[in-house]
């Protein structure tokens, strides 16, 4: 099996036809460190790392956890051909590790599959990292061994200071989500579910102006399908606000590459608020329906429907809105390695908690429903009405997931994050 540790460069590996073949990939960016304590336990064919994707990859010790774990005979390197570590002393410095295998191109990476390259292939790097270095330092004068070696750790020294100052180097950092996190989960998310059913409720209103509601068609659009409040004219609403959502987490999911977390990992603190405010808030305080009371703004015409389902509808928006994220999360990440998420950004013991509780919250409500539709007055319909009609219980549940998205919220502000040092130029 192929597996690719990949960041920028991820589209050289898709564009290949190493693609077809079985293959796993994480995505972002990780320490090396965290790439092998999560890949020793897996059979690998080959490895492709992307040097985009390696946090310390200036570091030498970084090549020496690689090397220890995995053939570097078997390893491939995806690297840019504009950056620092293109060039011919880093990669004098790999080909010294015992890293013979570069590629910038998808066609690169299936011929260095097909036929490896050897030291002879690539020693022209190291000599070519030779001659630039003797022609820095102008080392036409012989001196003794030890001042000539003070004398070209200097010269590197100075080549590394000037090109850091002149901004080659691309500075390591660690960027800080918490603060868009939180607008997500207390703003945006929010917005699209009232926005969502504003939109129901207008063209609920209007629709109810227009059509006869005794006719086929009002009957068919607004008849109360097994008195649990769903019918046509909700499916229509949740079609629209799914659309919204779907459109709104395009640009989520780049936001979230872009600050090169795991959508598992940021999607967390975000959701915890979001389903306390609009799933929890009904069982525990219920303070949204005078809100939603007045947002009835239209007349309403012979339909009595609107006027008890805004609430309800707005909590149907927030659980199709948590289910499509999840569902997009599974869908796109069909050839990524299920480890993605332990790689640096594993979720703690207290988010793993309220995933079960916020599970609860949405799945009970919706097996009772379905039960109540398919199986009405069988025992798994006494048995789901029993749990989700004890107002105490769902009280409690929704009390865990508060006290739960609290603490995510606490941990995720004062996490400590790791500090990571840049490779020296001397050190090549």
């Amino acid at each position: 099996m192929i597996v690719v540790i990949a960041n920028k460069l991820k589209e050289i590996m898709d564009k290949s036809e190493l693609a077809s073949l079985e293959h796993q990939t994480a995505c972002g960016t990780f320490s090396a460190a965290d790439c092998v304590r999560t890949l020793e336990q897996m059979d690998i064919d080959y490895l492709i790392l992307d040097i985009t994707a390696i946090k310390d990859c200036y570091e030498i010790s970084a090549w020496k956890e690689f090397k220890n774990f995995f053939d570097p005979e078997r390893t491939i390197l995806l690297l840019e051909q504009t950056k620092s570590y293109s060039n011919y002393s880093f990669l004098s410095m790999l080909i010294t590790m015992g890293y013979y295998n570069f590629a910038k191109t998808s066609e690169d990476l299936v011929r260095l599959v097909e036929t490896p390259n050897t030291y002879e292939m690539v020693s022209k790097y190291q000599q070519m990292a030779i001659a630039i270095e003797n022609k820095k330092e102008g080392a036409e004068v012989k001196i003794g061994d030890y001042e000539r070696e003070i004398a070209e750790k200097q010269g590197m020294m100075q080549d590394y200071m000037k090109r850091y100052q002149e901004g080659e180097f691309d500075e390591v950092k660690i960027p800080n989500s918490f603060g868009y996190q939180i607008k997500v989960g207390l703003l945006v998310l929010p917005f699209l579910t009232i926005l969502s059913t504003m939109i129901f409720y207008l063209l609920e209103s209007w629709l109810g102006q227009v059509i006869d509601l005794e006719g086929p068609v009002g009957k068919n659009l607004f008849q109360d399908y097994y008195g649990i409040g769903l019918n046509t004219m909700t499916l229509v609403g949740l079609l629209i606000a799914s659309s919204l959502f779907a459109f709104y987490y395009s640009h989520l999911c780049a936001q979230i590459k872009k600050r090169q977390m795991t959508r598992g990992k940021f999607i967390a603190l975000p959701f915890a608020i979001y389903a306390f405010l609009f799933i929890g808030e009904y069982y525990l305080v219920g303070a949204l329906s005078k809100f939603y009371d007045l947002l009835l703004i239209l007349p309403n015409g012979k339909n009595p429907y609107i006027n008890l389902d805004l609430y309800g509808f707005s909590r149907m928006c927030a659980v199709m809105a948590i289910i499509l994220f999840y569902f997009k999360i599974v869908v796109n990440n069909s050839k990524t390695l299920k480890f993605e998420k332990d790689l640096s950004q594993n979720l703690t013991f207290i988010e793993k908690i309220w995933g079960v509780v916020l599970s609860i919250l949405i799945i009970l409500p919706l097996f009772y429903t379905l039960v109540r539709i398919k199986m009405e007055g069988s025992y798994l319909d006494q048995l789901f009405s029993a749990l989700y009609d004890r107002p105490m219980f769902m009280k409690i549940l929704s009390g865990v997931e508060f006290l739960l998205a609290i603490a995510i919220l606490v941990t995720t502000k004062f996490k400590k994050e790791k500090k990571y040092t840049v490779l020296r130029e001397e050190d090549l």
